[in-house]
């Protein structure tokens, strides 16, 4: 199988198992608190993860350069993914999904700011389309603004920015690395924030069926996570992030299939313009780097 082969399929094996790791935490929150999903989501996925990175930097997979870089990864990661679970125990699975990867958006939006890279008419076009998606999803004039719409832009938002600092880690330390220590520190915050600040929210449930879901869904953030980093090893970034898109029709039909949930036609419509604007947008940063560097290479493990 060929390099790119490889990159795809890791993005395909990404989409699945981000679908079915939402689709986990909305069953999930059914039953337990958001902080309890966050705990045992941690320590479930850290044997994996301990696996791969020792398999591939053996004892030096502590090693990171950019320290303040990654400090700041643990904390955007942590707070990102305790909002996305929180979004997706309030609202749909496919509107909850379309607001997480309106992320891009927010990206190319503060590039300049931070990244220092020039935004030309095609991406600032995209941009305006997707907030216009945006806008048309969350319905900001309406009298009542949904507290899982306010923690899915949130999300997106501490995404975008998780991606920036994400791309400055990517220059100088391993992802894997980067994917271990940030696990590590998540489960260690998450479980001193449960038992001092949310003691009563923890719920140990004696369902046996609760705690093969548990399992399940740190096994397949395990998975997630490494074929999230296995495809940028093995293919172009523009591919990777492409096919990461169809996570978001992906999430509606599991929506509709497996919860009931049929969107409005402002949040179809919404949805639809986010997709083709983040299209957009993936498309020129792929010229912009072709452009810049035709031969660059895949990310190092």
């Amino acid at each position: 199988m060929t390099e790119v082969a490889k990159g795809i399929l890791f993005s395909i094996f990404t989409v699945f198992f981000g679908v079915l790791t939402s689709m986990l935490v909305k069953v999930l929150a059914q039953d337990l608190s958001i902080i309890s999903i966050l705990i045992f989501r941690f320590w479930f996925a850290l044997p994996i993860l301990i696996i791969s990175a020792f398999f591939i930097h053996r004892y030096k997979l502590f090693n990171v350069k950019n320290k303040v870089a990654m400090f700041l990864r643990v904390i955007l990661g942590l707070s990102s993914i305790t909002l996305v679970f929180l979004a997706l125990q309030n609202i749909s699975l496919g509107l909850a999904t379309a607001l997480f990867q309106s992320s891009i958006i927010f990206v190319t939006l503060f590039s300049p700011f931070f990244l220092k890279e020039k935004i030309g008419i095609y991406r600032w076009s995209a941009v305006i389309v997707g907030m216009i998606g945006v806008i048309l999803i969350t319905d900001p004039f309406s009298s009542k603004l949904s507290i899982g719409i306010t923690y899915g832009i949130a999300a997106a938002l501490t995404g975008a920015a998780l991606s920036i600092i994400l791309r400055k880690l990517g220059k100088s330390d391993s992802p894997f690395t980067v994917t271990l220590i940030h696990n590590i520190a998540g489960a260690l915050i998450v479980s001193l924030a449960g038992l001092t600040i949310f003691p009563s929210k923890l719920v140990v449930s004696h369902d046996f069926n609760i705690w093969q879901l548990l399992v399940l869904l740190g096994i397949l953030a395990s998975f997630l996570q490494l074929s999230v980093t296995l495809a940028y090893r093995y293919a172009d970034a523009v591919v990777v992030t492409t096919l990461r898109y169809l996570q978001l029709p992906a999430a509606g039909l599991a929506g509709f299939l497996f919860f009931s949930e049929i969107p409005s036609i402002f949040e179809l419509t919404g949805a639809f313009a986010i997709f083709i604007s983040s299209m957009v947008i993936v498309w020129r940063e792929f010229v912009r780097k072709t452009n810049r560097n035709p031969n660059e290479e895949k990310l190092s493990l």
